[in-house]
């Protein structure tokens, strides 16, 4: 705004000199002087006039800031509503799912993972510090949810159940490891350089990375069972069939203690 009545105020005074040099240079009568001088006094006052009109404005404008400043302090925040817990005890199906630990173990952590999401990595170190804590009680079994915006997941899910059914239970762990210890290295070729270390089948492997369908097919029951226990995101982790809110190891410990302890011992104590 001040830039702008600069520049008028700026082409009105040179359009002033303009006149007055024509004025210079010029024979004119003593009326058309007259004349000449009337019209720049009144172009000096139009200038004054839109010189103050202009700080009128800009004391506007200021005043306007003020308010919305104010009122902008007054306002609260609007509150966000906490997502509330899912208790439910889901029913989640094992199947042929790779399991770590024990399989008669008493207590079932199952991880909905996807392999390209870094929040997954970091929870692998986690439920292995949780294996070594309680190695008698409690099995880890794996289920795949690969995100569809993360597009090197489904291919690397894929390898790491194609080395389930060549080589079972012990080679998906292998290969879900690698993956884990690499989390950057999931194209194709890292996959493949895998499953050459685990001595399987490459002209299989190759066939399966061509195949989106097959690798839909191979991934289906757990995207199924994720839908079921209504998993949205990766990873979601539940104890038993309920959902683990607090996935620090504090947060599993507790859940595992309390399901070790059960209601038997709990009307034990209050005997």
């Amino acid at each position: 705004m001040r830039k702008m009545g600069r520049t008028m105020a700026l082409a009105i005074v040179c359009g002033m000199a303009l006149c007055v040099s024509a004025v210079a240079h010029e024979e004119n009568t003593p009326g058309e002087a007259a004349t000449l001088q009337a019209e720049i006094s009144a172009l000096r006052t139009d200038v004054s006039s839109v010189q103050n009109e202009l700080k009128a404005l800009r004391n506007d404008m200021r005043k306007i800031l003020a308010e919305l400043k104010g009122l902008k302090a007054t306002q609260k925040k609007p509150e966000r509503r906490k997502r509330q817990p899912d208790t439910t005890i889901y029913d989640v199906k094992v199947g042929s799912s790779p399991i770590r630990g024990p399989q008669d173990a008493p207590v079932t952590i199952v991880e909905f993972a996807d392999l390209q999401c870094p929040f997954c990595i970091r929870e692998t170190p986690k439920l292995l510090k949780v294996l070594e804590e309680y190695p008698d009680k409690v099995r880890l079994v794996f289920k795949h949810f690969p995100l569809s915006f993360h597009k090197q997941a489904k291919p690397a899910h894929a390898a790491t159940e194609f080395a389930r059914l060549e080589g079972g239970n012990e080679a998906f762990w292998k290969m879900h490891d690698m993956i884990v210890q690499k989390p950057k290295a999931l194209d194709v070729a890292a996959l493949r350089g895998y499953v050459e270390t685990l001595g399987l089948d490459l002209a299989k492997f190759d066939s399966l990375m061509a195949d989106q369908g097959k690798m839909d097919e191979m991934l289906k029951a757990d995207m199924d069972e994720a839908r079921k226990c209504k998993v949205r995101g990766t990873p979601t982790v539940l104890v038993n069939g309920l959902k683990l809110a607090d996935r620090n190891i504090s947060g599993y410990k507790a859940r595992i203690d309390e399901i070790l302890k059960g209601p038997a011992k709990k009307a034990d104590e209050k005997k």
